[in-house]
């Protein structure tokens, strides 16, 4: 997930900690002239009312914009609708009509606008779509300054036989593609104020009675002792699928519309069976998926690990919103039981947070020196989008519940991460990222942990690496101590690497990694990752100690895969 641009970001995040997701844009009254009109019969996605929750983006750069939508019923698209939310918003627009593929289908350029508002700009011949299929319209803003609200497209938009998509049905949606041509590229499902304008055929359609394709390639892994991921291919419907009903033991037990699932909520070292069938908004079923089964693993020790339960904010706080910047300059800044909903840039020694639930991150830069945070009795949730929930350099994190993103901690040197929980990292539904509970660098303190990876394998090539990494890639991994942590079982390859992986630039370079007194779960494969617990730990390097670690029933592991 490309991040749009640096201006764009810093707008959203302030925006975010200053007013909220509250839309405070002027509610505007159709002007005169205003080229928002429809002609008979025409329908669009968005009311001529609607107003994107920040009229005109910071951003300057030149930039297509565009949205993908599906139709319903037979008919054609006439044109494409954009929102101006000023001037600066400079014309004129070129809007473009694509296939899925990025052809080209139309394309028209604006001859007169006016100052806000919608915008509607013809194509020159109607340009006829099939039902159930995806489409992208789009503009190309030269100026930038175009109008967004982040999330958008976090669920379905709908009106009449127009669907804005979700992002997840058919990848992501609000797109974008700087320097103009077929936008692919989204950030955080943002809807950029672009629509269609759609004339249905005048027939009255069939009823449809087709079902979806079933559902293939289902698999299911152990996310957890009561948690189990699921994943799947996408089928395929004449309109369109609606949503995927999910069977435990031949039960429905929930319904989705995104390619993956985490069953929450059972019991643990038990087998449970699973199959998805397709929907469609006529309520026509697919045919069962692939059945699988899945056991979930066993509890942790009786000695107590950290959990949800005994880390994050403490049971009884009163949390009022944060209303502080999201980059914080000033040393010794305390943040105490506050819900903060922005990334929290460290640019301050000894900056304080405790107590509090961060919708985001909280960071140091890698590069940085002399800036530094502790972080106790937090719950950090880095949500679903390609992001490390806490990091890089010269911090504390101590009873901190971090979830979200696609690296839950990384700490690039010198931290000290302890009794905390990590897991639930993103679903990459792009099927590219690779997630991991926390990289290692140098310099590094874990003490008494549980350190997960439950990310689901999205094709082609998404899901977990370990719950541990330290590769060596950019430096050596050194002066590192991890001791008594947990690691249940990851759906990754390993639960740890051991900083000395073979071909990076510092692979012979790792020295005095100490693993003491670690307990590994079987997980779901019996190794605790699919390939082993332990890979890359190589005992001859200087100052490396393996010492009492274990599988979970007490049984001597070795410092081998």
């Amino acid at each position: 997930m490309r991040v749009r641009s640096l201006a764009a970001v810093l707008f959203i995040v302030l925006s975010a900690c200053s007013a909220g997701t509250v839309d405070d844009s002027p509610r505007q009254e159709s002007l005169a002239g205003e080229h928002q009109a429809l002609e008979a019969g025409e329908v669009s996605l968005f009311l001529d009312s609607a107003r994107p929750t920040i009229a005109m983006d910071s951003d300057t750069g030149a930039v297509e914009l565009g949205m993908k939508f599906r139709v319903s019923v037979p008919g054609t698209v006439r044109g494409v609708r954009f929102f101006k939310g000023g001037a600066q918003n400079a014309g004129p627009h070129r809007v473009s009509l694509w296939n899925r593929a990025g052809a080209k289908l139309a394309e028209a350029t604006s001859t007169s606008e006016t100052t806000t508002g919608w915008q509607t700009v013809r194509f020159a011949s109607p340009i006829t779509v099939i039902v159930g299929t995806t489409y992208v319209v789009s503009y190309y803003a030269a100026a930038g300054r175009y109008g967004a609200t982040v999330g958008g497209f976090n669920t379905e938009k709908s009106r009449g036989p127009i669907r804005g998509l979700a992002s997840g049905v058919d990848g992501v949606n609000g797109v974008y593609r700087y320097g103009g041509g077929f936008p692919t590229q989204g950030y955080q499902n943002t809807d950029y104020a672009v629509d269609v304008v759609f004339l249905p055929d005048s027939t009255e359609p069939s009823p449809d009675t087709q079902a979806p394709t079933a559902p293939s390639g289902l698999v299911v892994s152990a996310a957890s002792a009561s948690a189990i991921n699921l994943g799947w291919n996408a089928s395929t419907d004449n309109v369109g699928v609606a949503a995927y009903d999910l069977f435990r033991d031949g039960v429905k037990i929930a319904s989705t519309s995104s390619r993956a699932y985490t069953d929450t909520g059972l019991t643990a070292a038990t087998v449970y069976s699973y199959l998805v069938k397709a929907r469609d908004a006529a309520g026509n079923l697919s045919a069962d998926s692939n059945a699988v089964t899945a056991t979930t693993g066993s509890s942790p020790p009786a000695g107590g690990f950290p959990n949800a339960s005994n880390t994050g904010v403490p049971a009884g706080t009163q949390l009022t919103p944060y209303t502080g910047p999201c980059s914080i300059s000033v040393a010794n800044t305390l943040i105490d039981s506050k819900t903060v909903n922005c990334d929290l840039t460290i640019r301050a020694a000894g900056v304080i947070i405790r107590n509090s639930k961060i919708n985001g991150s909280v960071s140091t830069d890698e590069n940085s020196t002399g800036f530094s945070f502790t972080l106790t009795d937090s719950h950090v949730d880095a949500g679903d989008r390609i992001v490390t929930g806490v990091g890089a350099v010269n911090f504390t994190a101590v009873r901190v519940h971090v979830q979200g993103g696609n690296r839950s901690i990384h700490c690039w040197h010198d931290c000290e991460i302890r009794d905390s929980y990590v897991h639930g990292q993103m679903t990459d539904e792009t099927g590219t990222a690779h997630e991991s509970g926390i990289r290692m660098g140098r310099n590094v303190t874990l003490r008494h942990n549980t350190i997960i990876c439950d990310a689901p394998d999205v094709p082609p090539d998404a899901g977990c690496s370990a719950a541990l990494t330290g590769y060596g890639d950019f430096a050596p991994v050194e002066n590192n101590l991890v001791e008594n942590n947990f690691f249940p079982g990851t759906t990754g390859g390993f639960c740890a690497y051991g900083g000395s992986s073979q071909g990076k630039p510092y692979s012979g370079a790792s020295n005095n990694i100490r693993f003491i007194g670690n307990v590994f779960g079987r997980g779901q494969s019996g190794r605790c990752g699919w390939y082993g617990a332990i890979t890359s730990f190589d005992t001859s390097e200087p100052g490396n100690v393996w010492s009492n670690n274990t599988w979970e029933d007490g049984t001597v592991l070795p410092p081998s895969n």
